[in-house]
């Protein structure tokens, strides 16, 4: 396919495009005109086969296609405040690959963090808080965070709950049981986290008789918002007088 610019085609018109026209018959002025007109260089021309005109209206009947054999085949240029490119419809482009979604690289959008214990490992508990599973050092961002742990609560201990907190300080959720015996803990937030904190899970029992936190672990997946309620901080201290957080 040929490429020309609108001015291309009308500044080969001179005075020998003058005489020329001038010269044909009447039937070679209508072949002329009928070639002008639906070769692809007017108004709205038809591009299949022809020229493609650059600040016109273009059509194609086929597929039209662009190659080079020696790199890039097409660069689309724009002012800052406008888009290179602009397409009619929002159906899925087969094979493209992009280079950021919603501002964000493919390396920053798949960013999170998780820490679990190895396979069968009891942490001890005792009324002192202990860390039981950590995320590494997370980028920036608003996470969306997961900490569960398999809890035995001694009958002489009677409690044994597991909060998330931040590296840095900070309760951020909360959960736990105060029935002796097996039970779950899972404690789910959004959170906030600034660029090289982590996300930490951290469990207590009400006694020292040998309650543990069974197979521990915490997830942490990077979101580009959330619109979630903060918990009300006067539930997490009913839920846990006297004791602070990490």
């Amino acid at each position: 396919m040929k490429i020309e610019r609108g001015a291309t085609a009308p500044q080969r018109w001179g005075r020998r495009g003058v005489r020329a026209v001038r010269s044909l018959s009447p039937t070679a002025l209508i072949a002329a005109t009928a070639v002008l007109v639906f070769g692809g260089v007017g108004v709205a021309g038809a591009a299949t086969g022809g020229n493609f005109i650059l600040g016109k209206l273009n059509t194609e009947t086929s597929q039209a296609y662009l190659s080079n054999s020696t790199g890039v085949p097409l660069k689309l240029t724009a002012p800052a405040n406008f888009p290179p490119l602009k397409v009619s419809n929002s159906n899925l482009v087969s094979g493209l690959n992009s280079q950021y979604l919603g501002g964000f690289s493919a390396q920053q959008v798949a960013t999170g963090g998780d820490g679990f214990t190895t396979p069968g490992t009891d942490t001890p508990l005792t009324t002192t808080l202990r860390e039981v599973a950590s995320t590494g050092s997370l980028p920036g961002g608003t996470y969306y965070v997961n900490a569960t742990a398999l809890l035995f609560i001694a009958s002489g201990d009677g409690e044994a709950f597991c909060n998330i907190s931040k590296g840095s300080g900070g309760l951020v959720a909360y959960g736990g049981s105060e029935n002796t015996g097996w039970g779950n803990t899972a404690s789910t937030a959004a959170v906030n986290v600034n660029s090289g904190d982590t996300l930490q899970e951290w469990c207590y029992s009400g006694g020292n008789n040998g309650s543990v936190a069974y197979n521990a672990g915490i997830t942490a997946i990077r979101v580009l918002s959330s619109s979630g309620t903060a918990p009300a901080s006067g539930h997490l201290k009913a839920a846990k007088p006297g004791r602070s957080a990490p």
